[in-house]
């Protein structure tokens, strides 16, 4: 069995990933810059909350300081959506990859407890175990003119392994500090490394070319939505807009500062367990594609979610460490198995044209109801129970799952036409 996937892996996505002979220029910028800016991003969502703790932060101003975090995403990823086609894509992205840079800056040169706060407002960090943004709206839009159609869910499949990999890199930096000296000015490095991120991002996006823009006249004015695209969009971004306020109540943040209570782990430990549950992750999507091929894209979506959502369920009554961890790797060996299809899946059944908005209207949605989890998060863990989050979470996920395939199932893709 071992060798026929590693003769698989190699013969249909090894060579792929290698060369990427199937992907033009401009696909290739994307998941370079997402790679450049998901290391500092993987650190973060790790540190950051414990960075938080040692400024004297409790479990509520930490949720409430993610809940910041997330809601600005959530502004960004919406400004993104109605201006993008209009003022460039390519000026959009460089302008979201220079406020990164600026965050990063605010982190590095002050240790006062206001700059963390207007660092997640004024930058697009992630908090969560995925990316979620104008930069994830705007890459959406951009994937699908750099490959063919019947190599789409591949091209996001890659986007999201590479994004996964580099995150998993970033979660094993986050224990430097413990090496870098003590307090919070050891944390100092890894914020530098983030504003150069920033930097490095508005280099690689200024080179994207001409092509990945959405054209049309000068004159011409239509609706942000074409007539028959809204209803299944509304419908999309309603049903996502449950899975991530879900999702919020166990953001990686989240489970960092869990594990970090519970366990008293340090932030060697946290890194590694979250870089092997980013590895984890990486590695699904890859068998994702192919399963999406087999069985298609709404079964993926939701026979994969289904379980890993029992796992997240089930963590709190862990014993200890060792099952805690084993369930947690479980679970992101199959939870994220939906974001490529469902972002191929979303792609493909709008017009072109309808691409960038359909990005925006749906993660402004997930990001706007995962602002208000973490707040509640955080609330659950200081007056109710350490392991709330994860039951309210895997409950609210299952309901998800069960409306999005009865609502979707017989809706078909033009690749599986």
């Amino acid at each position: 069995m071992v060798g026929y996937l590693s003769k698989w892996f190699l013969g249909n996505v090894g060579c792929s990933l290698l060369r990427l002979n199937w992907m033009g220029r401009d696909g290739k910028i994307v998941l370079a810059e997402k790679t450049v800016r998901t290391i500092p991003y993987g650190f973060l969502a790790v540190l950051f909350p414990v960075y938080l703790s040692q400024l004297s932060f409790g479990p509520v101003q930490i949720g409430i300081v993610l809940t910041l975090t997330v809601a600005t995403s959530a502004l960004y990823t919406l400004a993104a959506s109605l201006f993008a086609d209009r003022v460039g894509r390519r000026r959009t992205l460089v302008f979201f990859a220079m406020t990164d840079a600026v965050a990063g800056a605010l982190l590095f040169l002050s240790a006062s407890w206001w700059a963390p706060v207007a660092a997640g407002i004024v930058g697009n960090m992630s908090v969560g175990a995925g990316e979620t943004g104008p930069y994830l709206s705007l890459d959406q839009a951009i994937l699908p003119k750099t490959s063919d159609l019947q190599r789409r869910t591949l091209a996001f499949s890659v986007y999201n392994l590479i994004g996964y990999a580099a995150s998993s890199i970033g979660s094993l930096i986050s224990g430097l500090p413990k090496y870098l000296g003590t307090g919070v000015s050891a944390y100092r490095p890894l914020f530098l490394a983030y504003l150069l991120s920033g930097l490095a991002g508005m280099v690689l996006y200024s080179r994207l070319s001409k092509r990945i823009e959405e054209i049309r006249g000068e004159s011409e004015t239509r609706p942000v939505l074409s007539k028959g695209s809204r209803p299944i969009v509304f419908k999309m971004s309603a049903l996502f807009s449950v899975d991530a306020f879900a999702g919020g109540f166990v953001g990686q943040s989240i489970l960092s500062y869990y594990f970090y209570q519970r366990y008293s782990l340090d932030l060697s430990s946290l890194g590694i367990i979250f870089s092997a549950a980013q590895v984890v992750t990486a590695m699904s999507f890859l068998f994702a594609a192919r399963i999406a091929k087999m069985v298609g894209l709404v079964r993926t979506m939701v026979f994969t979610h289904i379980p890993s959502n029992v796992f997240l369920a089930t963590i709190p009554f862990a014993p200890s460490v060792t099952p805690a961890v084993t369930l947690l790797l479980l679970r992101q060996s199959l939870s994220q198995m939906d974001v490529p299809t469902r972002q191929s899946y979303l792609m493909s059944i709008v017009p072109e044209a309808d691409r960038t908005p359909t990005a925006g209207i749906t993660n402004v949605s997930r990001t706007s109801a995962q602002s208000v989890s973490p707040f509640l998060a955080g609330y659950a863990i200081a007056d109710l129970w350490l392991g709330a989050p994860f039951l309210f979470a895997g409950l609210l996920k299952l309901g998800y799952d069960v409306t999005l395939y009865r609502t979707f199932h017989r809706a078909k893709p033009p690749q599986e036409a």
